[in-house]
């Protein structure tokens, strides 16, 4: 079964990532599904939870907890296994399109399936203004240090800059789709109208009126730090910008 897995930091975009593939139409938004499936969840949570998904109240969650404890499943694999199966029943001919941004959830997810891998990475002072409300050295090596091991991991996945995608989404979104052989479709960018099954993710995820701005507060912010740690600002230009 085709798959697609979004991964990178947290507040790098994958939510709205994972919602504007949501829109195409061969694909099925299912947001952090690890954070779903994982060993430290079973029925009854999700049974208390499955009210927040984006589609509403759908019993499909259930049904995959159900599988999974059929299944006996205990392994992250086994249970991203039984997942699959309960989505194919639901959502036949569909992709879903899972980001749970984690490497360990990607590797079983790609153990049980054929899953192309799509990288965000969001520039390393916007990304630190919205974690820590600042720039600082700290959080700008914390994000060098993280995108590194994915450089190791997923040297064959698809890239793709939050920053290119926010503020140029038709370029950035046909340049993607033809990346995972998908047919570019202007209507992705409504994003309010994903197909989608998000019970976990970013909370913005259930906005009704949902749409791509560009947070733009590190502008306003003035550190040091970027300009002292040019090797990590000159990975930055790479990774994020493709400079």
């Amino acid at each position: 079964m085709r798959t697609i897995f979004i991964a990178g930091l947290h507040r790098s975009g994958t939510t709205i990532l994972n919602m504007l593939l949501g829109s195409h139409s061969e694909c099925i938004a299912v947001g952090e599904v690890d954070n779903v499936i994982g060993p430290e969840r079973d029925r009854t949570w999700v049974e208390d939870h499955y009210g927040r998904c984006t589609c509403g109240k759908c019993n499909f969650w259930p049904i995959v907890m159900e599988t999974i404890d059929t299944d006996g499943a205990t392994t992250l694999a086994d249970r991203y296994a039984a997942f699959l199966r309960t989505f194919a029943e639901f959502f036949p001919g569909k992709i879903p399109v899972d980001s749970s941004k984690h490497l360990d959830a990607y590797h079983a997810l790609a153990s049980v399936s054929e899953c192309t891998p799509i990288r965000i990475t969001r520039d390393v002072r916007a990304w630190s203004v919205s974690v820590s409300g600042k720039v600082t050295a700290r959080k700008m090596l914390r994000w060098y240090k993280t995108n590194k091991q994915y450089d190791k991991a997923l040297s064959h996945a698809v890239n793709i800059g939050y920053e290119p995608l926010a503020l140029h989404t038709d370029e950035a979104l046909s340049k993607l789709c033809e990346a995972v052989d998908l047919e570019y479709q202007p209507a992705m960018k409504e994003i309010h109208m994903s197909d989608s099954h998000i019970l976990v993710g970013n909370r913005m995820r259930t906005s009704g009126a949902l749409k791509i701005r560009y947070d733009s507060r590190w502008l306003a912010g003035a550190s040091i730090w970027p300009a002292l740690l040019r090797p990590i600002m000159n990975y930055n230009r790479c990774r994020v910008y493709g400079l």
